[in-house]
């Protein structure tokens, strides 16, 4: 018996090593947090900025005054945005996109997380980042302007 536990230890050391064992690691990890964020939301805060005014500037966007705010009034709409990020792409690390909108997932008055939209960065799709630029991930800009149409009205 210990030489299968000193075994499995020799093992585990072996493959936590491995640059695609980390990846696969950090991805099973950055989408759990995502989906465990999306799961325990029961209201979703989206705020639209002057991209004109982001463009050219480094940082927060929260200091800034948005131009439109739009809010989660149902469940439905929640599971919505959920399902936005069917065959989304999850990417890694994004250096220096662009922030046009803020996303922040909120449990009652707890805020769960603060995700970032770049719609500049691709003709057809959108980038939505975690805060630390982390990782993102990148989806069809017509379901991300069909769910921003859903939630105005």
């Amino acid at each position: 018996m210990k030489r299968y536990f000193v075994l499995f230890l020799v093992l585990f050391f072996i493959l936590s090593c491995s640059n695609k064992t980390q990846n696969t690691i950090e991805n099973i990890f950055d989408n759990f947090s995502f989906n465990t964020t999306l799961s325990n939301s029961s209201e979703i805060i989206i705020k639209v900025y002057d991209s004109t005014i982001t463009h050219n500037r480094s940082g927060s966007l929260e200091s800034l005054i948005p131009l439109k705010e739009c809010k989660t009034k149902t469940n439905q709409q929640i599971q919505d945005f959920k399902n936005i990020f069917e065959n989304a792409e999850k990417t890694g690390y994004c250096c220096c996109p662009v922030s046009t909108y803020s996303i922040l997932f909120f449990n009652k008055k707890d805020t769960l997380a603060l995700f970032y939209v770049d719609t500049l960065e691709f003709k057809n799709k959108v980038r939505i980042f975690e805060g630390s630029f982390q990782y993102s991930y990148i989806i069809e800009k017509q379901k991300w302007k069909k769910y921003l149409k859903e939630i105005e009205n």
